[in-house]
């Protein structure tokens, strides 16, 4: 049977509030503030948001969402949690990155989950409470304050969010559209109940992250228990505070026919991260255990009492513990069982990878499971995804958990190491060009070998698990080996070396594109998907090296078979690569998508001599622009599930005016200005552009003999640059795209220069050597 859902009458008091304080002449600016977004959320969600028809089949289906704070995959096992492992091969597991607006904490992350969109709380955090709980720091009851803080009528709520305005206010401040509260503010408008219980209130801070997560866009929860009777003091644990496991099972039978939502906060493993270093580390451990245990047969009551054919059971951490923030674990475990759930992992088509899932996807799957969607249009996350698996989930969730974590430990010293010899080896070679010719043949080697570190990095994440020096030890000895190697089989050429490097990135990349791109994904120069700001496609290091190579390459082979078959060959790569970086079934880079085709058409003008001016540039901008319109119009009408970022941001635009596109670009710049502020590739970037300005001057005459003999090689240099800037204009991370692309860019102008420097020494000694040619060379001086 279908229940009929009809609006809230409660839409006439917020437009009468709104209307109030906006004609009140002694209005704070404080008060303004405030006014004008609550007044304006408000307004738009109570009256512009249509109530959705669709609703379950079964009147009496609920949701148990049980959120337990730093909760690990590792956690679970079936001796310390058999109840959780047992849900795992009935239902399905995932891991959620747990992005936010500031850190991985309980508080933002909880925020977060609740608007489906990343948030995060600011100066008192969440001052959440039953409606009757006295607020000692104010002197009154939450009841009280909730009215005089926010102008809004309680009504029956159970629970408030008091400090609702300083969360409005500071979001207000960022780039972002996020409502707090927006899953409960959709099942308000459609009458779906919901209860929240616990709290994780501990000898340091009053926390009820529960509240955020259940609450409306009013801060209100309307039925729940999140007051002190949650939780116990238990004189046999040296825990300043425990969940009340007993009286939340009690109160989900209260509230059992009244519900449809129930958030249960269990924070006993939160409590014990704060205070488990007042301990010896193996009684820490023994009260992990009999936390874990208590969890799990809380969680074994809950789906003892469920219809699995009916309800649905998710078992959600909101942030990781500290141990596994140190070991840069920062997945946390999600296990979903129950009706329309099949054995298997949970995906979602925001992450399009298998086992991972964001926090923001939480929200517009509880939304689905009563047929509703996301009736504010300010969610980015979407509904899980069960992939049917056999074998062994949890431990395939575990090795892609040690996997990842691996990967973002050696992130940094790879990395940072990187692009530290990359300034050292410039500046070796720019001392070889003018003072240290002695060491020029080490320093060629060593040039190439730039070049094949990103190359080994590529498939280096393929390799078995092993300890950490184990990769590094592999990825030094390859890059070391390849190098050498290919040195000794173009018989010292580096530039030769140089070319068949840059063919080799084209061609492997090209490759792990085409097949899932399963490499990029686990090498510590791709993204990092706990991070949750990339889970699929090509990230801005690799396309800045596809972007440089690609162009490389292509100058490179023009100038050995120049000519219109060359020619069409160059415009055939150009294309091909633009349709792997721009697909949304593949590359889905939205700044690739722009900087691609327009570097790639200017390096074709000029290989092909066309002259460039002010009008053919503009040309160029234009075409560029129309394929990334052209992409991004045929991903946002492709169905939503379907949908990458791209057409997700279009869409976003389409139906939220300029105003909405200025959004994403101003938090894409302010992104990029914080990436040139704090990132290393900035280093390597302004140290070649200096060495580019130095190098076109001195030595003197040096690079107008390279243009009058490599002209090509200099109109590819010509294309790579343009890629760089345009890279660096477009992308939230640009200054890492500009920083690889222009790797391809000095290591070719380096490596001329030292033969160029080469050739002139050897001549000058010769003539040196020859007397008559001395003479005859002083006389033709003179």
């Amino acid at each position: 049977m279908i229940r009929r859902r009809e609006k809230s009458s409660e839409t006439d008091s917020f437009i009468n509030i709104y209307k109030k304080i906006h004609t009140e002449k002694k209005t704070t600016g404080l008060a303004r503030v405030v006014a004008g977004l609550l007044g304006i959320l408000f307004l738009l969600s109570s009256m512009a948001i249509p109530v959705s028809a669709a609703q379950p089949a079964d009147e009496s289906g609920k949701v148990y969402l049980i959120l337990v704070d730093k909760l690990s995959i590792y956690d679970i096992s079936p001796q310390s949690t058999p109840h959780l492992t047992r849900l795992i091969d009935n239902g399905a597991v995932g891991l959620a990155s747990n992005r936010t607006l500031r850190g991985r904490n309980n508080m933002d992350t909880s925020i977060t989950m609740g608007a489906g969109n990343i948030g995060r709380v600011y100066g008192n955090g969440i001052m959440a409470y039953n409606h009757d709980e006295y607020v000692t720091e104010r002197r009154q009851n939450a009841r009280d304050l909730y009215r005089k803080s926010t102008g809004f009528d309680p009504g029956m709520s159970s629970c408030l969010l008091v400090n609702l305005p300083e969360i409005y206010i500071g979001m207000e401040k960022e780039k972002v559209t996020t409502l707090p509260g927006a899953m409960g503010e959709v099942l308000r408008l459609n009458n779906h109940p919901v209860c929240v219980l616990g709290n994780g209130d501990n000898s340091e801070q009053h926390l009820r992250a529960g509240v955020v997560v259940a609450m409306d866009s009013r801060g209100q929860v309307p039925l729940g228990d999140v007051g002190p009777d949650t939780i116990l003091n238990n004189p046999t644990s040296f825990l300043s505070r425990e969940t009340n496991y007993n009286h939340l099972l009690q109160q989900i039978d209260i509230y059992n026919d009244q519900a449809d939502l129930f958030v249960v906060d269990l924070s006993d493993l939160a409590r014990l991260d704060v205070e488990a270093n007042t301990v010896f580390p193996m009684i820490a451990e023994q009260e992990k255990q009999k936390r874990l245990s208590l969890i799990d047969n809380f969680v074994h009551q809950i789906e003892k009492n469920m219809n699995p054919t009916r309800d649905n059971l998710l078992v959600v951490s909101l942030s990781p513990a500290r141990e596994q923030i140190g070991n840069k674990n920062l997945f946390t475990p999600v296990i979903a069982y129950g009706e329309g759930i099949e054995r298997g992992f949970l995906t979602s088509s925001a992450t399009r990878r298998d086992y991972v899932v964001a926090n923001t996807d939480i929200a517009p799957t509880v939304l689905k499971y009563f047929g509703l969607n996301d009736q504010t249009g300010t969610m980015i996350g979407r509904p899980f995804i069960t992939t049917p698996a056999d074998g062994n989930n949890l431990q395939a969730a575990q090795d892609l958990c040690s996997l990842t974590s691996t990967v973002n430990r050696l992130r940094v010293p790879l990395i940072k190491g990187y692009v530290v010899l990359q300034i050292i080896i410039i500046l070796l070679a720019l001392a070889s060009i003018f003072w240290l010719k002695e060491i020029s043949r080490f320093v060629e080697m060593a040039i190439v070998a730039l070049v094949a570190f990103p190359l080994v990095l590529l498939p280096l994440g393929k390799l078995p698990a092993g300890p950490d020096w184990m990769y590094m030890l592999v990825a030094i000895a390859a890059t070391i080996f390849i190098s050498w190697a290919l040195m000794r089989l173009f018989q010292g050429n580096a530039f030769t070396s140089f070319f068949a490097l840059s063919l080799g990135t084209v061609v492997l990349l090209s490759f792990d594109l085409l097949t899932g791109t399963s490499m990029i994904q686990s090498s510590v120069l791709g993204y990092d998907p706990m991070a949750g700001a990339r889970y699929y496609g090509i990230g801005n290091e690799y396309m800045g090296i596809l972007l440089g190579s690609t162009i490389a390459t292509a100058a490179i082979f023009y100038e050995r078979f120049k000519g219109r078959s060359g020619l069409l060959l160059v415009a055939l790569l150009f294309a091909f690569e633009s349709y792997l970086i721009a697909s949304p079934y593949l590359g889905a880079n939205s700044g690739g998508m722009l900087a691609g085709p327009f570097a790639f058409l200017v390096t074709f003008l000029l290989l092909g001599e066309v002259r460039m001016r002010p009008r053919t540039v503009l040309a160029a901008l234009g075409v560029a622009v129309l394929i990334l319109a052209s992409v991004a119009f045929y991903d946002m009408t492709r169905s939503v599930e379907l949908q990458t970022h791209i057409g997700r941001a279009a869409n976003q635009i389409a139906s939220g005016g300029w105003t909405q596109g200025l959004i994403i670009i101003m938090r894409k710049l302010a992104m990029n200005l914080k990436l040139i502020r704090y990132t290393i590739w900035s280093w390597v970037f302004i140290v070649i552009l200096l060495v580019l300005a130095l190098l076109v001057y001195r030595p003197v005459g040096a690079m107008a003999q390279l243009r009058q003999e490599r002209p090509y090689i200099v109109k590819g240099f010509g294309g790579i640059i343009t890629g760089a800037l345009v890279a660096l204009a477009v992308n939230d991370s640009g200054i890492v795209a500009a920083s690889t692309t222009s790797i391809y860019l000095v290591v070719p102008l380096l490596i001329l220069m030292l033969q160029w420097h080469k050739r002139i020494f050897n001549l000058t000694e010769r003539l040196l050597d020859s007397p008559d040619q001395g003479e005859a060379a002083d006389e033709n001086g003179a």
